[in-house]
């Protein structure tokens, strides 16, 4: 019967390697959960800059006219997740009511637009070295007014930034460059100023800029910071501690995994394995009381 979240990750033929080996590695129990089990949903496209641009841009670089005409199918392919994958998902698997979008590039365009836009979508975005500099900052723009007007609470967001400037410009340098050569990593430094500033809404949000990492290999880290930020209140104390320091360490164990179930919007028990271990090491070293509550604790859920 158990529930996990779940993991939408854009650019799946890309990324979903790298991400399912860090939620098996961080969620395991001698890492004390990290982060929690996740099922991961990895999308591929069948026109990546149809789905992934929230809005047409017939002169954009690197395309053809005919390739930017059929740019801005953003909403549809939200549409898509809204009304046919997350429900197909739900149907067929194990799932929590916790969901979280990940991209990058222009996935990470889509996780910010789907957070301005759809925010109800998902409990956590994360966006990476996103392309904020898409049609002529549109969607930058448009967030400026969003976030004055609208209330987005209780979500999560991480966003990265890689080091695309070039040779010897740092930050304080690209503030004051104009050039549209710097127009991509400009964009997310003021993007991160926006979001730093508003005081409208009260999501929980967090950003880094990664100066020995580009826009290629910036994806890997960047996960991984963000996996432990968004879920920063899931890892338990060191069992020492919670053994040595606390008369009634069940207890302790009980307001962490209420928190826990707080943060995540639906019930999480505590680990069986895990209260079993803390069981075990009470009865090896005679500490009956601690034992028994444990153990109790085990029985009861």
């Amino acid at each position: 019967n158990q529930k996990y979240p779940v993991v939408y990750l854009l650019d799946g033929e890309s990324h979903f390697t790298s991400v399912v080996g860090l939620i098996d590695q961080l969620s395991q129990l001698n890492a004390n959960t990290i982060c929690p089990d996740m099922i991961v949903v990895g999308i591929c496209n069948t026109n990546r800059t149809r789905d992934l641009t929230p809005t047409t841009d017939k002169k954009a670089p690197f395309m053809d006219s005919a390739q930017a005409a059929l740019t801005g199918g953003g909403e549809k392919f939200t549409l898509f997740l809204e009304k046919e994958l997350i429900p197909y998902i739900n149907t067929h698997y194990p799932t929590a009511p916790y969901k979280m979008l990940i991209g990058h590039s222009l996935g990470g365009l889509m996780a910010i637009n789907t957070l301005i836009k759809h925010s109800e979508l998902f409990n956590s975005y994360v966006a990476i070295d996103p392309s904020i500099w898409w049609n002529n900052q549109s969607l930058f723009k448009e967030s400026v007014i969003t976030l004055k007007q609208k209330k987005i609470n209780d979500k999560s967001f991480f966003l990265a930034m890689a080091n695309t400037l070039n040779k010897g410009m740092d930050t304080l340098m690209l503030r004051k460059d104009t050039s549209i050569s710097m127009n991509h990593p400009r964009s997310i430094l003021q993007y991160a100023d926006i979001v730093k500033n508003n005081s409208n809404s009260s999501f929980k949000w967090n950003w880094k800029y990664y100066k020995d990492d580009d826009h290629g290999s910036v994806p890997l880290i960047a996960e991984y910071d963000a996996l432990r930020f968004i879920f920063d209140f899931h890892k338990l104390p060191p069992f020492y501690d919670i053994l040595d320091n606390y008369d009634k360490p069940d207890s302790v164990i009980s307001k962490h995994y209420e928190n826990v179930t707080k943060q995540m919007g639906y019930t999480i028990y505590p680990p069986e394995p895990i209260i079993e271990q803390l069981g075990y090491i009470c009865l090896s070293e005679k500490k009956y009381d601690k034992c028994y509550g444990f153990f109790k604790m085990n029985i009861t859920n």
